[in-house]
């Protein structure tokens, strides 16, 4: 007989709250950042408590990111800051 394990995966976000200060469009703090999910000198794409949030513009960099703390800083010339909507699952989207 075949052991099945059923594993559940849990919110890892330990972040409560989230906060965005951003300075004439060239630097922004953030708080709440759980984790860097892609950064490119146009787009960088970011996972906080409140879901996914997607900085656009040019020459974007991090400057600073502390995952323990969820801090990150950014600096560029930032032209849209964007919460991403989380995709609707497939079985979701079929058994409306």
């Amino acid at each position: 007989m075949k052991e099945v394990r059923v594993i559940t995966q849990q919110n890892t976000t330990k972040f409560t709250s989230h906060s965005i200060a951003m300075t004439d469009r060239k630097k922004a703090s953030m708080t709440g950042v759980a984790k860097v999910d892609g950064a490119s000198d146009n787009e960088i794409s970011l996972t906080t408590c409140l879901g996914r949030l997607i900085v656009t513009g040019s020459e974007l960099k991090i400057v600073k990111f502390d995952d323990t703390d969820g801090n990150l800083s950014l600096t560029g010339n930032i032209d849209a800051i964007k919460y991403a909507q989380a995709k609707v699952p497939l079985i979701k989207r079929i058994f409306k």
